[in-house]
C-alpha cells in the first residue's frame, strides 16, 4: 500500500495580489476546495494543502513554483518514540547530558536541534484568535496583524509549557529526543543561569540549546497550524486522557518539523532568479574585458560575478524593504471615522418629538380651543366629506406606486458594471464590501461598512416609540470586485441590512435578561466583506489637499527653515542671501513644485481614488444584501401594485364622496 504524502504549505499574512487566479487554478485544475484553499494559504505558520499520491502532488507542486508560496513536499515518517522526560542535566563545555528516566541523552556541540516550544491547554490558540479579531477590526482586512513571536513566548510561558528537543543526524533523521516540563526536573544542573522560576529556567534550556547546536531550528506554531495529526485538544483541560493526547499530538508535530527539515522547501522559481543575475554579471564582465573569456578564466569570474549578484539583491531587497515598511506604515492601521454630522429640519425624529415639534403641536391645539374645539371638527368633516382627505391619501399612494416603479425600472435598464469600467452617471455594481475606516458598530461591536441605530421608548400605552436614529451614513466604504475598488458615499442612501439586532440598554454581548425595561435598541448592521448589490451615481471625486499656490509656499517655508538646503543659492559666497539670490531660490522652487506636481497628474490613480459612488438630487441610492437583481426588481412590484389599488380604490371613494357634498 502507498503511503499517503503531504503538501504542506507556508502560510502568507498578506495574501498576494493574483490569490483569486491562484485558487481559481487550484479549483478548476486540480479539484481542491477554493474556500479552504483560501484558509490554508492565507494565515501565519504551516498548513496542510492537500494529501494523497506523490505523483498528482508534484503537478500542484509545479504549479505553486509559478506562485510566491513556498511549500514542502513530505512523506512524513511514523512516530518511532515519544521524547523522554528529562529529570536533570548537566552542562560541560562541549555537550549537554540529559539524565532521563531510563537512559542518559548527550547533546554535543554544533549538532543539529529541533526545539518545539509549545504550549498544551489552548490558550495561545485563544489569544491568536482574539488578536486576528481585534486586528480585523481595527486595521482591516487589508492589515491583519498575528502575533509576534515575542508574545508567542510570553502566552506560553503563561500556560503550560512543554519543551521538546529533538537531536537529528548528519541526514536529519531523528536519533534522540527529550521533553522538558517546568518544575519537573533538577535545575542545578544550570549552574549559575538556573533562576527562582521554573518556567524561566525552561527558558533558559532553550537559549542553551540554541547556542550549543551547530544548526538550530525552533518551532512555536504547535496548535495554531492545521496538519495532519497535530490537534490540539480543549474539551477537558482537567482529564488526564486530554492531557496525554496532546502531548502525543506534540510529539507527532515533532516528528513532522523533522521531516519538513529533511525534505528542505520547494521555493517560487521567482525566487531561484540569482543564477540569471549572476549570468547577467557574468555577460557584462565578457563584454567590457573579452580578454577574460579568451584566457579560460570563467572559473574566477564566477564567483565575483555571485558575490556582485548578492550585493544587488541585498541592496534591492533592503531598498524595498525600507521604502515599503516606514515606521508610520507599519503602525498605521485605517483610520477613525469621521465624525457624524448633527442633522437638522424636519426629517430628523428628534424635531418632532423636541422643542419644535412641541411648539407647532401646542399652537394647532390652541387654535381648535379658542372656539371650544369647533375649528378641528368642522375642519376635520369638510375634508373627509369634500372627499379631500381621501383624494389626497390615493396621490401620495400612487406617488410611491409610481416611485416604486420607477426604481424597478431604472434597475432594469441599467447594466451591471464592472469596477474598471464604471462610467459617469447612473451606475450598477456588485462586489464584497471593504471598509475604509475603523468603523465598529455601537452596539454589537461588529466591524462593519454600515450601520443603523434605532432606540425606542415605551409610551404610557405600553406601546414603543421610536426616540433617536443614527447611523454611519458619513461614513465611505469600498466595494470590490475581480476589476478593482470603487469608493461608495451612503450620504441619503436606501439601505437594506441584512443583520439586525435587537436589545435593551446595559446587556452582556447580545444576551437579553429580561424585557422589563423601557427602552430597546434595534442595529442594523452591514458587515465588513458582505457582498453587495449598489446602484447609484458615478461621480469624479473631489480632489483633497493643498493647492499649488499652498504647496509653493510651503516648501519656500520648509527651505528657509533649513539654511543648509539655501547656502546653495549663495552664488557670491558672502553667507548671505541677497534678493536677486532669494529670486533664484523661489524660482527654483516654484520649478520644482510645478514638476511634482505634474508628475503626479501623470501617474494613473486607482479607481477609489478619483471615482465615487454616491447619490445626486433627483437619482436614487441603493445599497442592498440581495445578491438577486430579479428578486429585488420583484420585490419593488409586489409593492407598487397594491398601493395602485389602494390608490384606485381611495381615488373612487372620494370621488364618491364629493358627488354627494355637492348634492
Amino acid at each position: 500500500m502507498t503511503q499517503v504524502n503531504y503538501l504542506i504549505i507556508e502560510q502568507q499574512q498578506k495574501p498576494p495580489e493574483n490569490l483569486p487566479e491562484i485558487l481559481q487554478e487550484l479549483s478548476q485544475k486540480f479539484q481542491l476546495d477554493i474556500y479552504q484553499c483560501r484558509q490554508r494559504l492565507t494565515g501565519r505558520g504551516l498548513s496542510l494543502l492537500t494529501k494523497g499520491k506523490r505523483e498528482t502532488l508534484e503537478k500542484i507542486s509545479e504549479f505553486l513554483q509559478s506562485t510566491a508560496f513556498i511549500h514542502w513536499l513530505v512523506k512524513p515518517s511514523k512516530s518511532g518514540f515519544v521524547p523522554l522526560r528529562v529529570r536533570n542535566l548537566k552542562i560541560s563545555s562541549g555537550c549537554i547530558n540529559f539524565g532521563c528516566q531510563k537512559k542518559e541523552i548527550v547533546f554535543s556541540k554544533g549538532a543539529t536541534i529541533l526545539a518545539i516550544f509549545a504550549e498544551t491547554t489552548g490558550e495561545l490558540a485563544d489569544k491568536s484568535v482574539k488578536q486576528l479579531l481585534s486586528s480585523h477590526a481595527y486595521r482591516g482586512r487589508d492589515d491583519i496583524r498575528h502575533l509576534e513571536e515575542s508574545k508567542i513566548h510570553q502566552v506560553i510561558l503563561q500556560g503550560k509549557p512543554v519543551l521538546d528537543l529533538y537531536l537529528l543526524d548528519d541526514n536529519k533523521q531523528v536519533r534522540d529526543a527529550v521533553r522538558i516540563f517546568p518544575g519537573k526536573f533538577d535545575p542545578k544542573g544550570l549552574g549559575e543561569r538556573a533562576t527562582l522560576s521554573s518556567k524561566q529556567n525552561l527558558q533558559v534550556i532553550l537559549k542553551l540549546a540554541e547556542e550549543y547546536a551547530g544548526e538550530f531550528h525552533l518551532q512555536t506554531d504547535f496548535g495554531l497550524s492545521n496538519l495532519p495529526g497535530c490537534t490540539l485538544r480543549q474539551d477537558d483541560l482537567d482529564n488526564p486522557e486530554t492531557q496525554r493526547q496532546n502531548l502525543l499530538s506534540l510529539a507527532r508535530y515533532g516528528w513532522l518539523m523533522a521531516d519538513l527539515i529533511k525534505s528542505e522547501p520547494i521555493k517560487p522559481s521567482q525566487q531561484n532568479g540569482e543564477n540569471d543575475l549572476s549570468g547577467a554579471v557574468t555577460a557584462a564582465i565578457l563584454t567590457q574585458n573579452p580578454a577574460f573569456a579568451a584566457e579560460g578564466q570563467l572559473d574566477k569570474i564566477l564567483p565575483i560575478a555571485n558575490e556582485i549578484s548578492a550585493e544587488i539583491d541585498k541592496a534591492a531587497n533592503h531598498k524595498k524593504k525600507t521604502s515599503s515598511q516606514t515606521p508610520e506604515a507599519a503602525e498605521a492601521g485605517l483610520p477613525s471615522p469621521p465624525p457624524a454630522k448633527s442633522g437638522a429640519g424636519w426629517s430628523r425624529p428628534g424635531f418632532w418629538f423636541g422643542g419644535a415639534g412641541a411648539t407647532l403641536f401646542i399652537l394647532f391645539i390652541g387654535l381648535s380651543e379658542i372656539n371650544d374645539g369647533i375649528f378641528l371638527s368642522k375642519l376635520a368633516h369638510y375634508t373627509f366629506a369634500s372627499g379631500a382627505l381621501p383624494f389626497a391619501i390615493a396621490m401620495l399612494m400612487f406617488w410611491y406606486a409610481f416611485y416604486f416603479l420607477r426604481m424597478k425600472r431604472q434597475m432594469e435598464n441599467t447594466p451591471t458594471s464592472k469596477v474598471r469600467s464604471v462610467a459617469m452617471g447612473m451606475v450598477e455594481v456588485k462586489g464584497q464590501a471593504i471598509r475604509s475606516h475603523a468603523l465598529i458598530s455601537p452596539m454589537s461591536n461588529t466591524p462593519c461598512v454600515f450601520y443603523r441605530l434605532t432606540k425606542y421608548r415605551r409610551d404610557r400605552n405600553n406601546q414603543w416609540r421610536i426616540s433617536s436614529v443614527s447611523s454611519s451614513d458619513n461614513v465611505p466604504f469600498l466595494l470590490e470586485d475581480e476589476t478593482g475598488r470603487v469608493e461608495i458615499n451612503p450620504a441619503g442612501c436606501r439601505v437594506s441590512a441584512g443583520s439586525k439586532q435587537e436589545g435593551i440598554p446595559g446587556q452582556v454581548g447580545l444576551m437579553r435578561l429580561g424585557d422589563d425595561s423601557n427602552n430597546k435598541w434595534v442595529e442594523e448592521v452591514i458587515v465588513d466583506g458582505t457582498l453587495l448589490y449598489v446602484l447609484g451615481f458615478a461621480s469624479v471625486r473631489h480632489a483633497k489637499g493643498s493647492g499649488l499656490t499652498e504647496k509653493k509656499m510651503e516648501a519656500l517655508r520648509e527651505l528657509k527653515r533649513n539654511p543648509q538646503n539655501l547656502q546653495q543659492f549663495d552664488h557670491d559666497g558672502d553667507g548671505k542671501i541677497s534678493a536677486d539670490e532669494w529670486d533664484d531660490a523661489r524660482s527654483a522652487v516654484e520649478n520644482k513644485v510645478m514638476r511634482d506636481s505634474l508628475q503626479n497628474k501623470q501617474q494613473r490613480k486607482k479607481q477609489e481614488e478619483h471615482i465615487v459612488i454616491g447619490k445626486k438630487k433627483g437619482r436614487p441610492l441603493i445599497i442592498t444584501e440581495t445578491h438577486s437583481e430579479e428578486h429585488l426588481t420583484t420585490r419593488y412590484l409586489y409593492y407598487s401594485i397594491p398601493l395602485f389599488f389602494a390608490a384606485a380604490t381611495a381615488t373612487g371613494g372620494a370621488i364618491y364622496l364629493l358627488l354627494n357634498y355637492l348634492k
